[in-house]
């Protein structure tokens, strides 16, 4: 077998489907193709249909006079030929060439009577047929027995041929081997002159009737010495295509079934997958081959026979559904999954294939299962002619897996789809940086949890993968694990940097299997990527053909506890490239903090530990272990009940650390020692950034003075988060009279318990003025309209950001609105929701604004292209009277403000221009007509564009529409409307 295994991967069968016909209509072959007429004597006795002549002779010898008959006349026929030999042998008659010819025509004709009969289920007559004309195919004398033109050899074989077919349809399989194996010997011998194609069909009658008596080693030797025979000879010899590829089905056939039953399975394999190559030749009528190798091939690759006929359709294009390939209904076993891959990687028509798998009853290991979907996943994603996997619902671009594809509506799949070309408007996505698949496969069953994994980590084009709120757990874990491990990714993917895994239900045992993503590869010691940098240099970003997680998220998964954050650390302290680490609300205590000491081997840029209970001890332990983490930039311990005895460690750790730039404390209780203490470490700190102390008990004067110290003293600092804490009447100047003599530029100020009298004294009476404070927040202090007139006079020139929602304004602030935004020329955004302004509220600035945004001076004038305007109780009237701004705001939101259909009306009636990017109507209560006034205004405007560009003046991208009296159907309506008359604009509803 293995000398001849070479044949089988010749270029002759590519050679073969190189040249391919058209499907004949039949198997039916005309004499006049066939030029040498021993071919075609050759060819009549096998299975292939040659002109009309064994047609004829079957339908002449099933008439009435030979019909399960003794044809006496036609052996007393030969009877007298073969006592013509005998007078040849004996000199009485000349063996002239007359004679010649004449005895092998008899003899011929006679075996095509033989199987005439053969070929009317009259087998046994057949048989005996053959059998009397056997002397007539010998001769005692040499000169006769060698004579080639005599050819008493070749006759010998056609009649030894039918013979054996004849005994092995009536199971006399002895009897056939005999004669199969003189034929054989007859075609193999030195002096023999056999045709080859006769050699090689008499080999495989022998092989197929060795395997009928189990002789199954013997019978393949023989079965693969003809398809050898059968390659060499067709790659020279001139015959039609489709008689040739059935020739070699035939062996592929016969070989393939015998190494099923040696339990060969890889061997059968490969001849089932070249014998149903070979049937694409023979296109339908194939005679049962094609089928009878999907039954073999599905023996040996261990699949059902259903499954691998569709394989074979799924491959070829061929079936009811060409091009797809519905999987639903399969196991998914290790089988299946290596045909699928085949297909996969030699298909050139298979578009979409569909897996909507329930089956959570897996019988392979989890290891190996997850190594097979990782190739199946590799062949997915690198086959070129596919367009579209479904799994469970969810449809994926097998080379973008990370956009949402939406399901084709009507207008998608109607004669409309050719006036719009919605593709490119899908070709426009964006690719993000991290791929987004939250709760996506949440409502999947495990196995189907797996497989979306792994196409999403193999097929990433992004740096990341959010895969929270899925419900992941240890088992589902694997699968990601092994996908991220998996050394191989296709030429358009890269190496996922970052995945997040928030919200799911990782425990102790999940975070083990986690902790396996920076095992060293396989048969290396270290897992460690050297570069020439120094740790003093700054972060180096990893290289996307280098495997390995550099940021990992698992926050808000409280069931892993120390021992799984322990573990956790333990495997990323093992990846020196690795930079991110967050475990916000993860059950970690200060026992666990233990393990963060390993950190120190790697480039650390980023620690969260929020909402953990490791408390001052825990913050301790955090401290020495960050100071060791020479690049971390970031450290957040929000709401770890860190207390006044941890402000030391802290202190310390930002007075030494030389590339620590934010530190969030927020909901601690450092109170007003701790703050002292933490503040006196800030000041020196060489290059902090951000410092968030929000809700930590800040009260008392000396606290705002240690606060208002780190302000002045640390220039580093840029910004400040203060919200939560509500001081002391003597506190607020201390702070704010640092404004001036700092840095900061962005203040977090909410919640303060701010009045108009505090606010002013935060101020120090105005003379805490400022040009270099950009960014104000200061919603939830009750400092009402008078607050306002102050903070509008101390701040308004360097802001670009206010916010004050929930403040306590009214109507009568809209004088010192206008003046905040008339001397304010780089305010860009102002927030001032939540507070009862009413429909007048806003008309001072909007006169103003309107007034001045006139030509090149309006950006000179002012800069404000962002108003939140939520829940200020505008009503229809309010909304009205923003129309003339609506031409240079880029953002409005007027959230919850009684607004209605007919507000709507009016604004889109209006002729003024309206021009924004997002148009926030949330809450409101808009119906169909309002729907209506907006749909037409933008269509209108929509249909001037396309004759020409320049007259778009109106356009809204985005309009949020949501919770308001829109019925679904309306919404369904409007969507299919906006497809067509305005594509440009996104609704949400």
């Amino acid at each position: 077998s293995s000398d001849l295994k070479p044949f089988w991967l010749s270029g002759f069968r590519k050679g073969l489907c190189r040249r391919r016909i058209a499907p004949a209509a039949g198997m039916k072959i005309e004499k006049d193709g066939i030029e040498d007429p021993l071919v075609y004597e050759i060819m009549y006795f096998s299975p292939v249909e040659v002109g009309d002549e064994r047609y004829i002779n079957q339908l002449y010898f099933q008439t009435e006079i030979y019909n399960r008959t003794w044809p006496s006349t036609m052996v007393d026929r030969m009877s007298a030929q073969m006592e013509q030999l005998k007078h040849c042998e004996l000199g009485i008659v000349s063996f002239d060439d007359s004679f010649k010819r004449r005895h092998r025509e008899a003899v011929i004709f006679h075996c095509k009577m033989a199987l005439a009969y053969l070929d009317a289920r009259q087998a046994r007559i057949a048989m005996k047929l053959c059998e009397a004309c056997m002397p007539a195919t010998r001769s005692s004398e040499p000169r006769i027995q060698t004579d080639p033109e005599a050819d008493l050899d070749f006759i010998r074989v056609v009649a030894l041929s039918v013979m054996a077919c004849a005994a092995r349809r009536v199971k006399f399989y002895q009897k056939a081997v005999d004669a199969l194996s003189e034929a054989k010997s007859i075609c193999l011998s030195d002096n023999g002159q056999a045709h080859p194609l006769m050699t090689a069909l008499t080999l495989l009658n022998l092989s197929a009737v060795l395997g009928d008596i189990d002789h199954d080693e013997h019978g393949l030797r023989w079965g693969l010495e003809a398809l050898a025979m059968m390659y060499n000879l067709f790659s020279k010899m001139d015959m039609p295509e489709m008689v040739q590829a059935y020739y070699l089905v035939l062996a592929c056939h016969n070989a393939a079934l015998l190494n099923v039953k040696l339990g060969r399975w890889a061997d059968a394999e490969e001849l089932v997958n070249e014998g149903i190559e070979f049937t694409k030749v023979l296109g339908e009528n194939d005679d049962g081959l094609r089928r009878k190798l999907i039954a073999i091939g599905a023996q040996a690759k261990q699949v059902p026979e259903g499954f691998l006929s569709e394989a074979v359709n799924a491959m070829n294009g061929w079936g009811e559904e060409r091009g797809v390939w519905n999987l639903s209904f399969w196991d998914f076993s290790i089988g299946e999954i290596k045909e699928e891959i085949r297909v996969l990687q030699n298909t050139t028509t298979l578009r979409h294939i569909i897996i909507e798998h329930t089956d959570d009853d897996r019988r392979y290991e989890s290891a190996l299962e997850d190594e097979y979907l990782n190739r199946f996943v590799m062949a997915v994603v690198e086959c070129h002619c596919l367009e579209l996997i479904t799994i469970c619902g969810i449809d994926f671009d097998p080379r973008k897996v990370w956009r949402r594809i939406k399901k084709r509506g009507f207008l998608e799949t109607s004669w409309y789809a050719s006036a719009l070309n919605f593709a490119n408007i899908l070709e426009g996505a964006q690719r993000p940086e991290v791929g987004q698949y939250q709760q996506l496969l949440k409502d999947l069953n495990h196995f189907s949890k797996k497989l979306v994994t792994t196409l999403v980590v193999l097929g990433s084009e992004t740096e990341g993968i959010d895969l929270s709120d899925n419900g992941i757990n240890s088992s589902s874990a694997s699968a990601l694990i092994n996908a991220l491990r998996f050394p191989f990714r296709p030429e358009h993917a890269r190496h996922v940097k970052t995945v997040i895994l928030r919200g799911n239900e990782l425990d102790p045992t999940a975070a083990k299997e986690l902790a396996r993503i920076w095992d060293p590869p396989d048969g290396e010691m270290e897992f460690q990527i050297e570069d020439d940098e120094g740790l003093d240099e700054g972060p180096v970003l990893a290289d996307d053909n280098v495997p390995g997680v550099t940021a990992l998220d698992v926050s808000h998964n409280l069931n892993i506890g120390d021992d799984g954050f322990v573990a956790l650390v333990g495997g990323v302290a093992r990846f020196n490239r690795f930079r991110v680490l967050k475990a916000d609300t993860t059950g970690l205590t200060a026992a666990g903090c233990v393990a963060l000491d390993g950190l120190a081997a790697t480039r650390l840029e980023y620690l969260c530990l929020s909402n953990n209970a490791i408390g001052s001890d825990g913050c301790q332990v955090v401290c020495q272990a960050a100071a060791r983490c020479k690049r971390l930039q970031k450290l957040e311990l929000d709401n770890c009940g860190i207390e006044s005895a941890g402000a030391t460690a802290l202190a310390a750790l930002l007075r030494d650390h030389e590339a620590l730039q934010e530190i969030s404390l927020a909901h601690n209780k450092l109170a007003d020692e701790g703050t002292v203490e933490f503040c006196a470490g800030a000041s020196e700190a060489p290059c902090l950034k951000r410092v968030n102390l929000a809700y930590n008990e800040i009260f008392s004067d000396v606290a705002a003075e240690a606060v208002g110290d780190m302000m002045r003293n640390c220039e580093t600092i840029l910004t400040l988060v203060l919200s939560g804490n509500r001081l002391d009447t003597g506190a607020p100047p201390q702070i704010g009279s640092a404004i001036e003599h700092s840095s900061i530029l962005t203040m977090y100020l909410e919640d303060m318990g701010f009045t108009a009298d505090s606010i002013d004294d935060f101020l120090d009476h105005g003379a805490a003025e400022t040009q270099d404070l950009q960014v104000m927040v200061l919603n939830k202090n009750p400092v009402g309209d008078e607050g306002l007139t102050i903070i509008a006079e101390c701040l308004s020139i360097g802001l670009t950001d206010l916010s004050i929602s929930e403040c306590g304004l009214t109507s009568a602030s809209q004088a010192t609105l206008l003046n905040l935004v008339s001397l304010s020329p780089n305010l860009r955004s102002l927030d001032i929701s939540h507070n009862q302004l009413g429909p007048t509220g806003c008309a001072d600035m909007v006169a103003w604004m309107t007034q001045n945004d006139k030509g090149a001076s309006a950006s000179e004038c002012f800069s404000l292209r962002s108003l939140e305007l939520s829940s200020c109780s505008l009503g229809d009237d309010g909304f009205l009277q923003l129309v003339p701004v609506l031409g240079s705001l880029h953002y409005l939101g007027v959230r919850d403000n009684g607004i209605t259909s007919g507000g709507l009306e009016s604004v889109m009636h209006s002729p003024q221009m309206v021009k924004l990017q997002t148009l926030d109507l949330e809450g409101n209560l808009i119906g169909e007509s309002g729907v209506h006034a907006l749909t037409e205004r933008f269509q209108q405007e929509h249909k001037r564009s396309l004759w020409n560009p320049k007259q778009l003046t109106s356009m809204i991208d985005t309009v949020i529409l949501k919770n308001n009296k829109i019925a679904p159907g309306l919404a369904a309506s409007t969507e299919a409307f906006l497809k067509i008359h305005n594509p440009l604009m996104t609704v949400i509803w």
